[in-house]
C-alpha cells in the first residue's frame, strides 16, 4: 500500500476507534462494545470460542451481533445449522442491505454470515474493510456488543478488524508455534492501535498449570518487548464435547452446557466483560 494510502488508513482507523469508544461515554448515545476474536494461526479453535463467547454474552442479557470476518472461509452459519441466502459478499457488492443479511438462530444473537470458498468473492482493499467496519458500527445501535470472528494470521485483513475493536481476544494453543504466532499478531495489533485492550485465552489445555505458566510468559514478553499489557482471561480445557457440538451444529454452551469447556468459556466471558467495563471507565477517567 502506498504511504499516503497507509496514512489515510491509519487516520480512518483512529476515527473508527473513537466511534467504537463512544459507547463508554455517558453523555453520548450508546454504541456497542466491539470485540475481535483472533488467533495467530489457523486451527486454534478461534471460531468455537467466538461463537460461544457471543452466546454467553446473550445469556447475560446482552444483545450481540456476531460477524464472520474470516474472509471467504466463513463457518459460523454451519456451526449453528443455518444456510442463509444473503451473506457478507452480497452486502459488499451492494446487492443486499446489511439488515437483510442477519440470521437470528438464538434469542439475543444475530449472525452476519460470511462465505466459504466462493469463486466470486470480491477483492477487498484495506480502505473497503475500514468502511465496512464503520458501516457495521453505524447500523448496530440495537446491539450491546459486536463480536468479530476474524481470520487467522498476521495479514491486514486480520489485523484491521482486531485493531478497530475495543477488545481483542487472541486465542492461543499451549504449544510453542501457536504462542509465537500469538506474539506476532499481538505485536502488529499493538503497532496499529495502542488503545485496543488486548486479551489472551489459552485453548485446548491439557495441563492447566502449564497453560497458566505459558500465558504468564507471553504476558511478560509482551510487556518487556512491546511495552503493552495483555490480560489473561483464562483457559479452556481440552474437551471432546467441543468436537461433538460442531458435528451436531449446535454451540457448545447450548449442546453441552455443563461440559468443562462450556463452563470455562462462560467464566472467560464474564471476566472479559467485567474487565472491559473497568478498563474503559479508567481510560475515560484519564481523559
Amino acid at each position: 500500500m502506498p504511504m499516503h494510502e497507509w496514512r489515510h488508513s491509519e487516520d480512518q482507523a483512529a476515527r473508527l476507534r473513537e466511534r467504537a469508544m463512544a459507547h463508554s461515554t455517558p453523555s453520548r448515545v450508546a454504541l456497542p462494545r466491539i470485540w475481535a476474536v483472533t488467533s495467530g494461526k489457523g486451527g486454534a479453535g478461534k471460531s468455537v470460542v467466538a461463537l460461544n463467547f457471543a452466546l454467553t454474552l446473550c445469556e447475560m442479557g446482552r444483545t450481540v451481533l456476531l460477524v464472520d470476518a474470516d474472509e471467504n472461509l466463513g463457518k459460523l452459519d454451519v456451526m449453528v445449522g443455518q444456510s442463509p441466502a444473503v451473506r457478507i459478499p452480497d452486502v459488499l457488492s451492494g446487492s443486499a442491505d446489511l439488515d437483510a443479511a442477519y440470521i437470528r438462530p438464538f434469542t439475543g444473537l444475530a449472525i452476519l454470515a460470511g462465505s466459504s470458498g466462493s469463486l466470486n468473492y470480491p477483492e477487498i482493499t484495506d480502505m473497503e474493510r475500514l468502511r465496512f467496519i464503520d458501516r457495521i458500527a453505524s447500523s448496530a445501535s440495537g446491539f450491546t456488543d459486536v463480536v468479530y470472528d476474524t481470520g487467522a494470521g498476521i495479514g491486514s485483513k486480520v489485523v484491521i478488524y482486531a485493531a478497530a475493536a475495543d477488545e481483542t481476544i487472541v486465542v492461543v494453543n499451549p504449544e510453542p508455534v501457536s504462542v509465537l504466532d500469538a506474539y506476532a499478531v499481538i505485536k502488529l495489533i499493538s503497532a496499529k492501535n495502542t488503545g485496543v485492550a488486548l486479551n489472551i485465552v489459552m485453548n485446548r489445555s491439557l495441563a492447566p498449570a502449564e497453560s497458566d505458566d505459558t500465558a504468564a510468559k507471553l504476558q511478560k514478553a509482551v510487556r518487556h518487548f512491546l511495552s503493552s499489557d495483555v490480560r489473561y482471561l483464562g483457559l479452556v480445557p481440552y474437551d471432546e464435547n467441543v468436537g461433538r457440538s460442531v458435528v451436531r451444529q449446535s454451540p457448545l454452551v447450548r449442546a453441552y452446557p455443563s461440559s468443562p469447556a462450556a463452563v470455562a468459556i462462560r467464566t472467560i466471558a464474564q471476566k472479559g466483560l467485567r474487565s472491559s467495563v473497568n478498563y474503559h471507565q479508567q481510560e475515560l477517567a484519564i481523559v
